[in-house]
C-alpha cells in the first residue's frame, strides 16, 4: 500500500515542494542507490540466525520513515525519508516474502502469486483512498502519517512470528563463508539471468507505476483526482491479473504466460504513447496493468527456484543487481526535463522487449534449475 500511495499522490508532493522532474527522479534513485549497499548485507545476516530481528526492525523503521515523510519541508527530508523506507522494506518486506518461499521452495511461483495478489491489494487500495480523499479535499501528508501509526501495529503483530525456515536459521555463520557464498552466487549465470530479467521487467512495473500520475497530469493534461485515477485504474486491473494468475499457474506455466504477454503489453504501451485520445489511455494502460500481474510473480519464482532454501543469498544477489534499475528514475527525469515526459516515457519500453529476447525456453529453464553451484 505504501508504494501505492507513493506514486498516486506525487503530483501534489511535487508542486507542494516545487521539484523538478530530475529531483523528482532523485527521490526514487537516492534511495535505490543506498538500498543497493545495504540489502546485500541484509540478505547475507538473513540466512542465519538474526533474520527475525531483521524482519521486526524493518518494520520499526518503516513507521519512521513514513512519519518523516508526513512531516518533511525540503526535498533533504525527503530523500532521507524515502531512503529509510526503501531500505527498512529489505529488512521486512523482502525477507517475509523470502521466507514464505523457503517453506515450500517448489512451489515458488504459487506461492509468489498469491504473496503478489496481496500487495496488489494494497496498491490498488491505496489510490483509490487518495483519489477520494483528493475530491474531498484533504492533503496526502495525513495518509503518510496514518499509515506510520499502521506500522507500529503492524511491528506489535510481528513480535511473535517465527522466520526459522531457511537453512542456517540454527546458524552463527562466519562473514568469510557469507562471502564465499555470495561470490558463489554471482558466478551462477541462470541466476543472473532472472535477476536481470527482474530488474528490466520492472520497468514496466513499479517504474511505471511511479510516473503514470505525473504523466496523466503534465502531459495528458487531466487534473490531480484524474490522475491518481489513473493509478487507480492501472492498479485495479494488476488486481485482477493478479487474482486470475493464482489458479492460472496450477494448468498454464508461467514461462509461456511471461512469452505472450510481453508482446501484448509491448503493443499496448507503443499504442498508448501515441494515441491522443484521453478515455482510450485509461483504457489501455488498465490493459497493461493486467498483462503485466504476473511478470514479478513469476520471475522472482523462478529466481528463488535457482538456489533452493537460500532465499537470504538471492535478496542479496538481487540487490546488487538493482544497479542498473534505481538509476532509471533520475534517467527519466534528466530526459524529461531536457526534451518532455512524453518522450522520456519511451525508456519503459525496455521492459517487454527483455522479456521478449531474454526469456529461455522452457526445457532449456527447467534444466538449469536443477544446477547448483554449492
Amino acid at each position: 500500500m505504501i508504494y501505492g500511495l507513493q506514486g498516486a499522490v506525487l503530483p501534489q508532493l511535487r508542486d507542494d515542494l516545487a521539484l523538478s522532474y530530475t529531483e523528482v527522479g532523485l527521490l526514487f534513485t537516492v534511495p535505490g542507490l543506498i538500498g543497493i549497499v545495504g540489502e546485500p548485507f541484509i540478505g547475507l545476516l538473513a540466512d542465519t540466525r538474526h533474520r527475525r530481528a531483521l524482519v521486526v526492525g524493518g518494520i520499526t523503521a518503516t513507521a519512521f520513515g513514513l512519519l518523516l515523510t508526513g512531516i518533511g519541508q525540503s526535498l533533504a527530508v525527503m530523500l532521507v525519508a524515502f531512503s529509510v523506507l526503501y531500505v527498512a522494506s529489505g529488512a521486512y518486506v523482502t525477507l517475509a516474502q523470502a521466507t514464505l518461499i523457503d517453506r515450500n521452495p517448489t512451489r515458488a511461483e504459487q506461492t509468489m502469486a498469491r504473496w503478489t495478489l496481496l500487495g496488489s491489494i494494497g496498491v490498488t487500495v491505496a489510490p483509490l483512498v487518495v483519489t477520494a480523499l483528493f475530491f474531498l479535499g484533504y492533503g496526502w501528508r495525513g495518509l503518510y502519517l496514518g499509515l506510520a501509526g499502521v506500522a507500529g501495529i503492524y511491528t506489535a503483530l510481528l513480535l511473535r512470528q517465527r522466520f526459522d525456515a531457511h537453512a542456517g536459521a540454527d546458524k552463527h555463520i562466519a562473514p568469510r563463508e557469507m562471502f564465499a557464498n555470495l561470490i558463489a552466487a554471482l558466478k551462477t549465470r541462470e541466476l543472473l539471468r532472472w535477476v536481470a530479467l527482474t530488474e528490466l521487467a520492472d520497468l514496466m512495473l513499479d517504474k511505471l507505476l511511479e510516473v503514470t500520475g505525473l504523466y496523466f497530469a503534465d502531459v495528458v493534461g487531466v487534473g490531480v483526482a484524474a490522475a491518481s485515477g489513473a493509478i487507480a485504474v492501472l492498479t485495479i486491473a494488476g488486481l485482477v491479473g493478479d487474482a486470475l494468475l493464482v489458479p492460472a499457474l496450477e494448468r498454464v506455466s508461467g514461462l509461456r504466460i511471461l512469452r505472450v504477454t510481453a508482446v501484448v503489453v509491448l503493443v499496448g504501451y507503443v499504442a498508448f504513447l501515441l494515441v491522443p485520445v484521453v478515455w482510450l489511455k485509461f483504457a489501455l494502460i488498465g490493459a497493461i496493468g493486467f498483462c503485466t500481474a504476473g511478470w514479478y510473480a513469476v520471475l522472482a519464482g523462478r529466481t528463488y527456484a535457482v538456489l533452493p532454501k537460500q532465499s537470504g543469498l538471492i535478496v542479496s544477489v538481487s540487490a546488487l543487481g538493482n544497479v542498473s534499475s534505481v538509476l532509471v528514475p533520475f534517467v527519466i527525469g534528466r530526459i524529461a526535463d531536457t526534451f518532455g515526459l512524453e518522450w522520456a516515457m519511451w525508456l519503459l519500453a525496455l521492459g517487454p522487449v527483455a522479456l521478449i529476447v531474454g526469456l529461455p525456453r522452457e526445457g532449456n529453464a527447467e534444466r538449469c534449475e536443477n544446477i547448483s553451484p554449492f
